[in-house]
């Protein structure tokens, strides 16, 4: 009789090991950015590929971010790059910037929607603290998982 009842509990430690660990982080990884569109009061003002051409990847750990990329832009080569930290609330994304290639975002903190579904990782901002965006005026990114 003493072993069926150590099964069960080892049965119930298990499960209640795994009810309590963390949701893994979806935005965790390498992304490719495939595609970027920024409207400014209902205009397209650019687009990627498009009115510029290049690559950039993005990458997050649990607590920290950065991109870098290069761009073609009116036939002159751009590097741009970033990094610092960030949080995670459901759909809403605060990216504070610790280092920039536009010395003008050190130190700001962008308020984000973020939504990863399976490969494809689409953020969206400004957001506000429900992650809504002005359809007039924003910049999305789209990025698919580096495998």
């Amino acid at each position: 009789m003493k072993k069926p009842a150590l099964i069960i509990a080892s049965l119930f430690l298990l499960f209640i090991t795994a009810c309590n660990q963390e949701p893994p982080n979806p935005v965790v990884g390498a992304w490719d950015l495939i595609y970027a569109r920024q409207v400014v009061n209902d205009t397209t003002t650019a687009t990627y590929p498009g009115d510029y051409q290049g690559s950039q990847v993005k990458m997050w750990c649990n607590n920290y971010w950065m991109f870098v990329g290069d761009y073609i832009l009116d036939s002159a080569k751009v590097s741009a790059f970033g990094g610092g930290s960030y949080t995670l609330e459901g759909i809403v994304y605060k990216e504070t910037i610790k280092y920039h290639s536009t010395p003008d975002l050190v130190g700001k903190t962008l308020r984000m929607r973020i939504v990863v579904q399976n490969d494809t990782l689409i953020q969206v901002w400004p957001a506000d603290e429900m992650g809504e965006v002005d359809k007039s005026n924003y910049t999305s990114e789209k990025y698919v998982k580096i495998k």
